[in-house]
């Protein structure tokens, strides 16, 4: 398999975020103290998460940009200046479908086809999923679909946590990638059909003017099998891997062309500006706002000893925790039911409760990418101290 530039920054962007996640792991169980990016902070869908919350939660209220949300806005951005630039050059996923594709071909497995015209009417499915995801995450449903994440999934897998429901996706995926190339990317993935969407209002084209008449020479190795003649404008579900544009048109040496408007750039400084800008509003947007939730001290309170069970909403449902009050201050938390997704809960569930014990209060930082099951948490603490509170002396 030929190294391009953008299979280079493909696998680079495939092992820095394996390295991270297990990393992140380690930080979690203790092993290390510098917290690393968490996966719900390399989740896509962390804008999307909020939805929930902005339409139906009459207390919501904007605390600023978290990592999920910066990485939503980062994906937008960088698909109008260059399509679905992330699909092609930096997706876990995508490198781990062109990964199998590559060892089914190795191992002499055929490759199936659906045929042109049936593959262009299955490449609206995805179409359909990204409208059932942002539906059930508008109506508080999107815990549902949360463990059976593709891209969570890998990133707790990476992490050592526990997630079957993703593995059996991410395994269904790559057994698929043997057959089909990039069947996630092109049927059902709700990010991709997002890129899609969002790439139609951008500047971004790969176009040609050559003069072959339907030839598809140039497009015999797309990974999204697009079987468009060489005349006019490839179509949204490209994700720009630019196998059409390294190729020689054996027809017109010009053959396809990246485009910015009317101008014409080469292939790396296409790569270059989708990375510039995925990295800088991913990086940048977080510092737009203060986007750490406080709670209320219980500091000058009087709190009667005693083990108390306290209920919060998080982004899976009811957090259920126990609350143990001896001589007046908070002696331990123990979360006895949630229905968090991994990914999310463990370093909430981890630093919360020695922030809280730490201060005796809950005037503590949220934790960012998962404001929803930390809001949650807090209030299952807050419950069980209003019940110490409310105590009687005797009791």
């Amino acid at each position: 398999m030929k190294t391009s530039k953008r299979n280079r920054l493909q696998i680079a962007a495939f092992i820095i975020i394996a390295i991270n996640c297990i990393a992140y792991g380690f930080y979690i169980r203790g092993g290390i103290e510098v917290r690393p990016l968490s996966p719900s902070d390399l989740n896509p869908y962390g804008g999307w998460s909020h939805l929930k919350a902005a339409f139906t939660d009459v207390s919501y209220r904007w605390r600023g940009v978290t990592r999920g949300i910066a990485l939503t806005g980062s994906v937008t951005l960088a698909s109008l200046l260059s399509g679905r630039f992330l699909c092609g050059s930096m997706c876990p996923i995508g490198a781990l479908q062109d990964l199998f594709n590559h060892m089914g071909k190795k191992m002499g497995i055929r490759g199936y086809s659906l045929g042109v015209e049936k593959e262009k009417k299955l490449d609206y499915i995805k179409y359909g999923v990204l409208f059932l995801v942002m539906t059930l995450s508008i109506v508080g449903l999107g815990s549902v679909l949360a463990p059976y994440s593709p891209w969570l999934g890998l990133m707790n897998i990476f992490s050592g946590f526990a997630s079957m429901g993703g593995i059996i996706v991410i395994s269904a995926i790559g057994i698929g990638s043997i057959f089909t190339k990039r069947i996630f990317c092109r049927f059902l993935c709700p990010l991709g059909a997002y890129q899609s969407l969002v790439s139609v209002l951008g500047l971004w084209s790969i176009r040609t003017k050559a003069e072959c008449k339907g030839c598809t020479y140039c497009l015999k190795d797309c990974p999204v099998e697009i079987q468009f003649g060489i005349q006019g404008e490839l179509p949204p579900e490209c994700v720009c891997c630019m196998k059409c544009v390294e190729s020689d048109c054996i027809k017109d040496p010009k053959g396809y062309q990246v485009y910015i408007g009317s101008r014409r750039i080469r292939t790396g400084t296409f790569l270059a500006m989708g990375l510039s800008v995925l990295l800088a509003a991913y990086f940048l947007l977080p510092l737009a706002g203060d986007v750490e939730g406080k709670g209320w001290s219980t500091e000058s309170l009087d709190l009667h000893d005693g083990s108390y069970i306290g209920v919060g909403t998080g982004f899976g449902g009811r957090i259920m925790a126990e609350i143990r009050v001896d001589e007046g201050r908070i002696e331990y938390i123990d979360i006895t039911g949630h229905r968090e997704s991994s990914g999310y809960y463990e370093e909430v569930f981890r630093n919360m409760e020695r922030q809280i014990i730490e201060v005796q209060g809950i005037d503590v930082d949220t934790v960012s990418g998962a404001t929803a099951t930390s809001r949650g948490y807090l209030n299952a603490v807050r419950n069980g101290i209003s019940q110490s509170m409310e105590k009687e002396a005797g009791d």
